[in-house]
């Protein structure tokens, strides 16, 4: 089974990287920009799938994992050719020279050779002008790197829709990241509590610390309170003033225990304490489920994306702050076990297979949103770093100068990036597999 759900994952996964890389891959072919390969997967290439019209070779990589697209000359090419004068010169103006006869040179001060200008010349005649990602202005190109983030968001916006119009239950409770918005699918405590998600019943809940008087009097985690000493209690703070009154005396506990009612005698310390964590009994409630007109899918669905995007913002902070600024060290060892990856998700996928299609597309929207957010942090190789790099490039080169440097330093660090995103993506996929066999 656990190969079956590992599968599960990673095509839901999938398909949103699919969503992801089809609108990069849109948004360049809206713009007139060609697109080389729309891969699937990280490389190495698995095999070859087919060309289409606008010959963009689509592809099967061997880790399914990520996707990307290959777009034409992300960056404008750049040869060691100079003029007269000693100036560098740029791909326009070396197919303008080559054409009206200009003398151009080499690095080493030598006039390029007839068959050099010839080669050259039908070298960029070759290339297609207008369709490469370079030749666009500043917001063609933004909008060509945000596509993929924009879209994700806007699927999880239409699979929430459709989840609040047919039929929607909450998929947990969030007791770990503090969040301002209302949350349908992920509601905070208390939100489950004022919207009856969760219901208080009767009885109040012990959970003993290990070798406690609670513990060594035969208390287990769970058990509830029926009464003691006769006396029924309706709140943790009247039962706890009643056994901090009998220091030292024996007191008599009506415990039930999955369904099995027993009696325990427990001594309280001097102190009047018995060891035992005390809980109210909070239980789901099994029928809650949302019902919403089409009209209010359309609200509810848009202020749920607007939750799920706060949330998972304010998790991303809180890992990245325990990771690297931990106020204990424990923290860091925190963070790292709510770092997970595609594969991770199966833990939640074993309870959405269970629960049916409805609860499986919740999970598909949350992590839609966790995708498109994911990619949109400021590091090189995620397109969040690549529009930031972008920026600033165009900023200096307007600024100060244009200069082949900046394109070759901005290649070579997406490059890093690149290598250092696949061999942590396999390391989070190792983690999570050794996770799911071990729990």
């Amino acid at each position: 089974m656990i190969f079956l759900w590992i599968l599960v994952s990673l095509i839901i996964f999938s398909i949103l990287v699919l969503v992801h890389e089809y609108w990069h891959y849109k948004t360049a072919r809206i713009f007139g920009i060609h697109v080389e390969e729309f891969g699937l997967g990280i490389p190495p290439r698995a095999k070859k799938l087919w060309k289409n019209k606008s010959w963009t070779l689509f592809s099967l990589n061997w880790i399914p994992l990520w996707g990307f697209v290959k777009i034409t000359w992300e960056s404008e090419l750049y040869f060691n050719i100079f003029d007269k004068k000693w100036a560098r010169i740029w791909q326009n103006e070396i197919k303008s020279a080559l054409e009206t006869g200009r003398d151009i040179f080499d690095k080493k001060w030598q006039e390029l050779k007839k068959s050099e200008k010839k080669y050259l010349l039908e070298f960029l005649k070759n290339q297609r002008p207008g369709e490469n990602f370079f030749e666009k202005n500043i917001w063609q190109k933004s909008l060509v790197l945000l596509a993929g983030v924009i879209m994700n968001i806007f699927a999880a916006y239409i699979i929430f829709v459709w989840i609040f119009l047919v039929w929607a239950q909450p998929i947990g409770v969030n007791t770990i990241i503090p969040t301002q918005q209302t949350s349908y699918v992920l509601p905070s405590f208390e939100q489950a509590i004022e919207n009856w998600i969760l219901k208080e019943e009767p009885w109040i809940l012990l959970y003993p610390i290990e070798e406690s008087i609670a513990f060594q009097s035969g208390i287990r985690d769970g058990d509830r309170v029926i009464s003691i000493d006769g006396l029924e209690f309706e709140n943790i703070e009247s039962l706890q003033e009643y056994i901090s009154s009998f220091p030292l005396t024996p007191i008599a506990f009506w415990v039930e225990r999955d369904g099995e009612y027993i009696d325990l005698v427990v001594t309280p310390s001097s102190e009047g304490k018995i060891g035992s964590y005390l809980a109210p009994n909070i239980v789901r409630n099994e029928d809650f489920k949302y019902n919403f007109w089409f009209l209010e899918s359309l609200k509810v669905a848009w202020e749920e994306t607007i939750a799920q995007l706060e949330l998972w913002t304010r998790g991303i902070y809180m890992i990245l702050r325990k990771l690297i600024f931990p106020e204990v060290p424990e923290e860091r060892s925190e963070a790292i076990e709510y770092v997970a990856g595609p594969i991770g998700i199966v833990q939640v996928v074993t309870l959405s297979l269970s629960s049916g299609l409805m609860l499986l597309s919740v999970l598909a929207a949350v992590i839609s949103i966790n995708l498109a957010l994911f990619n949109l942090l400021p590091i090189p190789a995620l397109d969040g770093g690549r529009l930031l790099l972008l920026w600033i490039r165009t900023g200096l080169e307007r600024i100060v100068w244009k200069n082949t440097k900046l394109i070759g330093i901005e290649n070579m660090v997406h490059v890093i990036f690149f290598i250092l995103l696949i061999a942590l993506s396999l390391l989070i996929a190792y983690n999570d597999i050794i996770r799911i066999i071990w729990d």
